[in-house]
């Protein structure tokens, strides 16, 4: 399972740490901070790594190309496009818990992006994204006809990125959280050391 570590903890994401309320302008500020540097990572990095739950215990990693988001699109929404009879469809399907992990080596910038996926496969969904230059990868009417895109609505973020996250760099991770569309939030780890 992908977020097993969580569940032996008993913290589930966007249920296991305390978050603080950004209703502060600090608060606001720091958080703006760290989604301004997540953004600027995953905006230099061209692949991430998808990973699904594959089932008992265990999960499926592949390196995907990001497909970048409309000049409308700020909600932290990530797309990819696959063929619906792949694996990792079927895993999504079953499960929809994946999570991202995109690293920026000049940067020392990693990041994990934990959330929800779908599939879109109404064929005019995949019509209103395709492009062209995904046709290689979908040679034939079989292959066109089971495009798919994976949509990711990010809820959670860990992140270790050099002159942004606290020193020292790479001991903890700094983590955001948001409840459905809502705020980002700081997640408090002196708070969840206590619980």
């Amino acid at each position: 399972m992908v977020n097993n570590w969580y569940a032996e903890k008993g913290a589930i994401p966007n249920e296991g740490l305390p978050m603080l309320d950004t209703k502060n302008q600090h608060d606001d500020l720091e958080v703006g901070r760290l989604l301004a540097g997540a953004a600027k990572t995953v905006a230099r990095v061209r692949y991430c790594w998808l990973l699904t739950e594959a089932g008992s215990s265990i999960a499926n990693a592949r390196p995907m190309g990001r497909l970048l988001p409309a000049p409308d699109e700020t909600n932290w929404t990530m797309r990819f496009v696959t063929d619906g009879r792949s694996r990792k469809a079927a895993e999504i399907r079953r499960g929809g818990r994946v999570e991202l992990i995109f690293q920026s080596d000049g940067d020392d910038a990693f990041l994990t992006l934990i959330g929800n996926a779908s599939l879109i496969e109404r064929a005019s969904e995949v019509d209103r994204l395709w492009k062209d230059s995904f046709a290689p990868y979908f040679p034939t009417a079989a292959d066109r006809a089971n495009a798919a895109f994976v949509e990711i609505d990010v809820a959670r973020m860990e992140l270790w990125i050099r002159g942004v996250t606290p020193e020292p760099f790479g001991l903890h991770p700094t983590t955001l959280e948001r409840k459905g569309e809502g705020a980002w939030r700081l997640c408090d780890r002196a708070m969840a050391a206590v619980q």
